[in-house]
């Protein structure tokens, strides 16, 4: 209910420009390399002033280590045991005692990344990441797509969820990606709906 609430008072204060929960965007992920903690996916369709899109409030996205193992894995082709991933998945399971991106044993772990073995494939195959909708129709518009934030300067900041398929476009090059819309900065509501167009052409490998 929050969120249709959200979407409506923000039509209210914002007009033509506001934003909406879980909308969906598009970003060119080669330019998605900083990493925001503080806000989470609730927080989806919010306009937040302040300094958190400034550098130095931002986390370099080649600092986590998922995303390092997606690195190592589909541009370097380690195995992902050599990554380290799955000792790391386990640890994180033991800390949280409980589960990890819906994995509990070392069993969901290798299910789980054979899984992303699978989606990297089949986005090198096609050129292209579908969105929820495309996925499940019956999803409310973008949510559970991969997190972006805009800041003041439309630069665009991940969230933390959806960092493995960031990965995936990243190592294939993709031009342009489906997002959910994560924070938005007031500085950027005149121009943020740039990330409303849908790519004219689906098929965007190798830049």
């Amino acid at each position: 209910m929050k969120k249709y609430i959200r979407s409506t008072l923000n039509k209210i204060r914002y007009g033509a420009n506001a934003p909406a929960h879980a909308e969906l965007i598009f970003v060119d992920p080669m330019q998605v390399n900083q990493y925001s903690f503080a806000w989470k996916q609730k927080d989806s369709g919010r306009v937040i002033g302040g300094d958190w899109d400034q550098l130095e409030n931002l986390t370099a996205i080649d600092s986590r280590f998922k995303y390092n193992a997606c690195i190592e894995r589909w541009k370097l082709n380690k195995t992902w045991e050599e990554t380290g991933i799955y000792d790391f998945m386990l640890e994180c399971i033991q800390q949280r005692n409980g589960p990890v991106d819906k994995c509990s044993s070392l069993d969901d772990i290798l299910a789980r990344y054979e899984r992303l073995d699978n989606l990297f494939e089949n986005v090198k195959l096609t050129g292209r990441l579908k969105t929820q909708r495309e996925l499940n129709p019956r999803c409310y518009n973008e949510e559970g797509g991969i997190f972006i934030h805009i800041g003041r300067q439309n630069q665009v900041i991940f969230g933390g969820g959806g960092i493995h398929r960031l990965a995936i476009a990243k190592v294939l090059q993709l031009n342009s990606i489906p997002g959910q819309l994560g924070v938005i900065h007031p500085e950027a509501l005149p121009t943020w709906k740039m990330f409303k167009q849908m790519p004219a052409i689906p098929l965007t490998l190798n830049r």
